[in-house]
């Protein structure tokens, strides 16, 4: 039997099919109620909101976010003696190592954050600002490696559960920024 003997058929596709489309758009507006415009594609929606502190521009979100991201940062940097030391999983000597490589990484996030505000703010160059953030990310990314390759666990640690934290604000600082 052919398709054709059958318009129902059709027709009922189509009927089936427009109102999927219709629930999956509505469950889309619902999934982003309350979520800033700029933090739909962060993987950290809320902490993302709460970053952008209801920036109604995307130069406002991305100086909102990147501040914050800043500013923890900054608050960790001093920290990361202490939380070096009380990796049990660690030589001593592989501690030191861990830490410094840390604050290096840290500290070129925050040199590549306070660039990608400059960029931002003051020369107006919208590329050179999204590679400094994701410069940023990416120095982030040291601390972990520098644990893991020496031979540590990067699991539930002290150090690892900071730089995961600052992490997730890097990485929304990118998602707000590649919607440029």
């Amino acid at each position: 039997m052919a398709l054709r003997d059958y318009p129902s058929f059709s027709l009922l596709f189509v009927a089936a099919a427009v109102v999927i489309l219709l629930f999956a758009a509505g469950g889309a507006e619902a999934r982003f109620k309350g979520i800033n415009q700029w933090c739909r594609t962060s993987d950290y929606k809320a902490l993302c909101t709460q970053m952008v502190k209801g920036a109604t521009t995307q130069k406002d979100a991305i100086t909102n976010a990147v501040t914050t991201t800043l500013n923890v940062t900054l608050r960790m940097g001093p920290l990361l003696d202490g939380l070096g030391a009380v990796e049990s999983n660690l030589p001593n000597v592989t501690k030191d190592a861990v830490v410094a490589t840390c604050r290096d990484s840290f500290g070129s996030a925050t040199d590549n954050l306070k660039d990608a505000l400059l960029y931002l703010q003051k020369i107006d160059d919208p590329y050179t600002t999204l590679d400094r953030i994701q410069t940023a990310e990416t120095n982030l990314y040291g601390c972990a490696d520098a644990v893991t390759q020496m031979g540590g666990r990067w699991v539930n640690t002290p150090l690892a559960r900071a730089s995961k934290i600052i992490f997730k604000f890097a990485s929304n600082c990118l998602a707000v920024a590649t919607q440029m």
